[in-house]
């Protein structure tokens, strides 16, 4: 059994009798130990995958994208295929939580392989990440939303075009629906 997959089946057992504050004082300590190096970014990936609290997911992943991107170019490489996966394969619990910190972080990098899955979102996911766009957002996270929301403009797939109300939405919410998209 790999060493990840006996963190996760820890982290699983711990989950049901800790509510998500002391999840959130946890990971806050394991944030800090990565950052000063006393622990390596992987004891971050339970917090990113197992948990279903989308803050603490967010803030797992982001954290781990940050500690690897400030590491050596291949560290920074391989995070950004870890994170990716984790979307890819679905195998974080909160999928929606882990592709906006992933948008968040690491910007227009990965923002062809996100786009690429895009469509595959549930709703659900597409609502996390809208709930999850900071009131400030990165010019890239924003021209990535107003990308995604001309895609969906239009649809006639119902599911489809909620999402693209819920991110017409975030996007007033910060201030930056493009009105001419919604006319285009």
């Amino acid at each position: 059994m790999s060493p990840i997959t006996q963190l996760l089946i820890s982290y699983w057992h711990r989950l049901p009798a800790e509510s998500p504050a002391i999840r959130r004082l946890n990971l806050a300590a394991t944030c800090d130990d990565v950052r000063s190096g006393r622990s390596a970014a992987t004891a971050l990936v339970p917090f990113a995958l197992a948990d279903v609290d989308e803050e603490i997911v967010f803030a797992a992943t982001a954290t781990y994208a940050e500690s690897c991107a400030n590491g050596a170019p291949g560290q920074r490489q391989c995070a950004i295929e870890d994170t990716l996966e984790w979307i890819r394969r679905d195998l974080a619990i909160n999928r929606g939580a882990v592709f906006s910190a992933v948008l968040h972080t690491f910007g227009p990098i990965v923002n062809e392989c996100l786009a690429s899955q895009r469509l595959v979102l549930t709703e659900g996911e597409v609502a996390t990440i809208c709930r999850l766009l900071p009131a400030r957002p990165c010019s890239t996270a924003l021209r990535f939303l107003q990308e995604w929301h001309e895609l969906l403009e239009g649809c006639d797939n119902e599911v489809l075009r909620r999402q693209c109300e819920l991110i017409r939405a975030a996007l007033e919410r910060c201030g930056r629906y493009d009105r001419q998209l919604a006319a285009a």
